[in-house]
């Protein structure tokens, strides 16, 4: 037996000690792999979450920016003064609505900034879109339910709709018998008959509409005809047409609403009531010239036989049997008119007024006292007969330059306080005053050249007397739109889009607001995360952090 080089002690230690494989060592790495592995995806999780939670903080913060927004405007419209005196112009302002900061919260200082801005498109008088900072004027367009509610034959309201572009008779002839009250169909329209036909069958709605896009119910319309080619509804063409097409959503409405009120908030003269003796009182208070307050007072109190048509050049016409109801060329009276002057007007007034207990005969419209006189006394035992006239002031074009504006502010021929809404001629696109009955081509066309010159918030421009004063546009036709055109609005749209100077996520929505004589009420609110993001709406881009 050879000995261990260690000898016994040597051998000793090796005694028992086989040698085994490391499988410990493996399956331990194996643990430790897997232990990382699932470390890894629960930390990978919570920074996913982490980001998806920041991600709907972030959205949640210029949602909210985006609301404000909204309320933003209200609060705008809630003080006409401010609106007027400040702002100015409230359809395109970046300085008042661009880049607006929502206040950060004082408990949260390290908070994001968040802005909001509120934007619309609005169409071009020579074609194309301009997307500007600004409210946009429900007023300006054409109100379905306005006309169908001042015309309910529903012939107003398809001729203005035969203006639309791309639109046809028979999409107009559906459109009136889809909101009129009756179930009797139009030439080339439709009734529940037709529409109870269908796969999907329903009845038309013979009644007000709540949203247009309740128009997509009609036979006919589609929502390539509604809103266009622009579906982000930014005024950029992102169906690369080559071409943009808002639709009819830039012409049409449902919303609307105007209280006769004058430009001050108060309720204007209703010169048909029955205290005349309050009336003339009334139009001496409200600033209006002392005799032409006393002679629409003279006009109502000396007769219908006693007013007198006057010719533009100042010539005796015919004498009136009945105004509001077209004059005929009667036979020239014998008599001789005797002018006589304020003084006397006001004193025949007053002595009259004295010995009345009646109101005296209705006023349509103050626009029927242009180019009239009013006889105050005949002396019909002179010869050849005299008889004292009063002139309208209106006769003369500079005086009713001045006084109309006041006249159509201050004065009102009908009791009802809620009006059927008119069409605002000052924010109208022309396709929208194309439509208004008896109005040319050539009529638009010099309205709209002189309408950028008028005055904004004047009452020249908030009664739309100016289409008159300064449009060239004639008496009568000015008389027979008076019903359908007026120079204010109560009720705007708007886009508010949210967002976060340094980029991430912007949030839109829009809303339909009205003003209601300073308690602005918000009638319609929706959020259009529905909508694509559109490209030209990078409002980050213009601020500086």
């Amino acid at each position: 037996m050879t000995p261990h080089p260690l000898g016994n002690q040597g051998r000793l230690r090796g005694i028992g000690r086989d040698p085994r494989p490391g499988y410990v060592l493996i399956a331990v790495l194996i643990v430790i792999l897997v232990l990382s592995l699932v470390a890894y995806r629960f930390s990978d999780a919570m920074v996913s979450e982490l980001r998806a939670g920041v991600r709907s903080a972030d959205y949640a913060q210029v949602r909210a920016a985006a609301a404000s927004g909204v309320h933003y405007a209200a609060a705008l419209l809630a003080d006409p003064e401010l609106l007027a005196l400040d702002v100015g112009n409230p359809y395109d302002n970046p300085a008042y609505f661009q880049d607006i900061p929502v206040p950060l919260d004082p408990t949260n200082p390290s908070g994001k900034q968040a802005y909001f801005s509120i934007i619309h498109v609005a169409p071009l008088t020579g074609g194309g879109y301009q997307q500007r900072f600004g409210l946009a004027d429900e007023g300006g367009k054409i109100n379905i339910n306005a006309l169908i509610a001042l015309d309910p034959t529903g012939e107003t309201l398809y001729n203005a709709l035969l203006k639309l572009p791309n639109m046809t008779p028979e999409i107009a002839d559906a459109i009136v018998d889809w909101v009129d009250s009756n179930e009797d169909t139009r030439p080339n329209g439709a009734e529940s008959a037709y529409y109870r036909g269908l796969a999907q069958p329903y009845s038309a709605k013979n009644g007000p509409l709540n949203t247009l896009d309740e128009l997509l119910l009609v036979k006919g319309v589609t929502p390539q005809l509604l809103y266009g080619t622009d579906r982000n509804r930014n005024g950029i063409d992102d169906e690369n047409a080559g071409w943009v097409d808002r639709g009819w959503s830039d012409y049409l409405t449902v919303y609307g609403r105007e209280v006769n009120v004058d430009s001050s908030g108060i309720l204007r003269i209703w010169i048909n009531g029955d205290d005349i003796v309050g009336i003339y009182q009334a139009l001496l208070n409200s600033g209006l010239d002392a005799d032409m307050a006393a002679y629409i007072v003279a006009v109502k109190i000396f007769g219908s036989n006693n007013l007198l048509r006057v010719t533009d050049d100042g010539q005796i016409q015919s004498q009136n049997k009945g105004m509001g109801r077209g004059m005929g060329m009667g036979k020239q009276q014998q008599e001789v008119y005797v002018p006589v002057g304020a003084e006397d007007l006001i004193s025949a007034v007053e002595a009259r007024l004295a010995t009345i207990a009646t109101s005296g005969r209705a006023i349509n419209s103050v626009l029927d006292l242009i180019n009239t006189g009013i006889v105050l006394q005949r002396n019909s035992r002179s010869n050849p007969p005299q008889s004292l006239v009063y002139f309208s002031p209106l006769n003369d074009p500079a005086r009713r330059a001045e006084l109309l504006p006041v006249l159509l502010d201050k004065i009102s021929t009908r009791e009802a306080v809620e009006m059927i809404p008119r069409l605002n001629v000052n924010t109208a696109s022309r396709e929208a005053l194309l439509g208004l009955p008896g109005l040319t081509e050539t009529d638009v066309d010099n309205i709209l050249a002189v309408r950028d010159n008028i005055v904004p918030f004047s009452l020249e421009a908030m009664t739309g007397a100016w289409l008159l004063t300064e449009a060239g546009l004639s008496v009568s036709k000015f008389r027979n739109l008076e019903r359908l055109i007026t120079g204010t609005s109560m009720v705007y749209r708007v886009e508010v889009v949210g967002y976060f100077a340094e980029g991430g996520p912007t949030a839109r929505v829009e809303a339909v607001i009205d003003s209601n004589l300073g308690a602005p009420r918000i009638l319609y609110f929706r959020d259009l995360g529905d909508l694509d993001q559109p490209r030209a709406y990078s409002p980050q881009r213009s601020i500086n952090p």
